[in-house]
């Protein structure tokens, strides 16, 4: 037990020492967006840049941009999570339904956003700016109802490149060293069962690759590929 209880210390140092320094400048992005898109729209634009890098790089490592670029997500790990109740997501929220709902919300507005604008893109700025507000503020509040990134488990974006970067670069577990503690399943951001992938892959559309189950581990089971 008091082997254990080291191993856990350890790993636990492990994930603090690797929490990236620039996360909090990160996460300042999305304020400063959302409140300068009041006075000036078109920097509501800021926002493809976002969702053309996490679809690119999704094609190399999956959903590594919510982890370590995305403004949201980083706002959410460095501030929302500080409030959160940090209770479970709620499983309609995890479900295919969900996914697929804000998914095409999304489409429909953008669309929507395209029609109204009439190709002013001082007007199709201010509605890509009320479609940030809206997502943020649900995004905080689900994050302080739920665990931090409840937001990212539905995120359109996330979920299409998440899909697209299933199988890109995904975590490794070797089953003969899991000891089924859960402690990756507790700890991991997305609630993502990771235990649970019995095939040696963690290959989940939800997965940020964050190698929060990795650092957690205590026995060092689960890493890169």
């Amino acid at each position: 037990m008091e082997v254990l209880q080291k191993d856990l210390q350890k790993s636990f140092r492990r994930q603090e020492e690797k929490v990236p320094f620039f996360k909090k400048v990160i996460a300042l992005v999305l304020p400063a967006v959302i409140v300068a898109g009041l006075f000036y729209p078109v920097v509501g634009l800021f926002a493809f840049v976002c969702m053309t890098g996490a679809v690119i790089l999704s094609f190399y490592k999956g959903r590594y941009w919510c982890y370590k670029f995305c403004p949201r997500g980083a706002f959410l790990d460095e501030f929302i999570s500080k409030f959160s109740f940090q209770r479970s997501v709620p499983q309609v929220l995890k479900s295919g339904f969900s996914k697929v709902f804000w998914l095409f919300f999304f489409i429909f507005m953008m669309g929507l956003n395209v029609l109204r604008s009439g190709g002013q893109l001082n007007r199709f700025g201010k509605g890509i700016v009320l479609l940030l507000w809206i997502t943020t503020l649900l995004a905080i509040t689900g994050g302080i109802l739920f665990k931090p990134r409840t937001w990212c488990i539905v995120c359109p974006m996330g979920t299409i490149s998440g899909l697209v970067g299933k199988n890109k670069k995904p975590l490794k577990i070797d089953v003969n060293r899991c000891v089924e503690c859960r402690l990756c399943s507790r700890n991991c951001p997305m609630e993502i069962e990771v235990c649970s992938f019995k095939e040696e892959r963690v290959e989940s559309v939800n997965c940020i690759r964050c190698e929060t189950c990795v650092n957690v581990c205590p026995k060092d089971a689960i890493a890169n590929s």
